[in-house]
């Protein structure tokens, strides 16, 4: 009998954990399975959720994908539901950026705020679940942006970066993308009403 393993990659809270849940009321006690993940939030609410719910959660990470081996330990029936989980303080807000520049004062001054601004996140008593990149806010993500490496570190530590397609095209930026994952506005809007709310900068 091969493994159960649930693909949650792409997937913001609560679908993650839904799908895990159907997945572990199927899985037998005693039986094993694999959770893919690729963002901090959801890996940290699913093996929360596992761990109250009759199961042993173990976790590796690699290439920003999280691995999650679960054993089933426990019959008994979840009795809360998965999308209370999903109530992360930490990561309950989401940035939307759509400008290389911060304000509306000269072009060099809101150069140095924006870049100000992306450098200074993680240093924050929270990170967000997403950054949003569109219209002119693509030009922070691809080469010859002064914030690709904070960006990248942001990335590293959980926080997914979506970047505008349709942006990158009309800016003729497809090619040069350093960081984040090319998405399209469908993605951009349902990681941005998912948060708990949204700050432009």
């Amino acid at each position: 009998m091969s493994e159960t393993t649930v693909d949650a990659r792409g997937q913001m809270c609560p679908k993650p954990l839904i799908m895990t849940k159907k997945a572990l009321a199927e899985l037998a006690v005693g039986r094993e399975m694999s959770v893919l993940i690729d963002n901090e939030a959801s890996r940290r609410n699913v093996c929360r959720f596992l761990e109250d719910n009759g199961a042993e959660a173990t976790w590796t990470e690699a290439a920003g994908v999280f691995t999650i081996r679960v054993k089933k330990t426990s019959g008994r029936t979840p009795q809360t539901k998965a999308e209370d989980y999903c109530a992360s303080p930490a990561r309950s807000y989401a940035i939307a950026v759509n400008n290389d520049k911060m304000g509306f004062g000269p072009d060099e001054l809101g150069r140095m705020l924006i870049k100000a601004f992306i450098n200074t996140i993680g240093e924050a008593p929270s990170l967000p679940g997403v950054i949003a990149f569109y219209n002119n806010g693509v030009y922070l993500a691809v080469e010859g942006s002064p914030v690709i490496d904070s960006l990248m570190e942001l990335q590293s530590r959980g926080v997914k970066i979506l970047v505008c397609g349709t942006c990158l095209d009309y800016f003729d930026e497809i090619g040069q993308l350093k960081v984040g994952t090319v998405s399209n506005m469908y993605d951009i809007i349902e990681a941005l009403t998912a948060a708990g709310h949204v700050v432009v900068p």
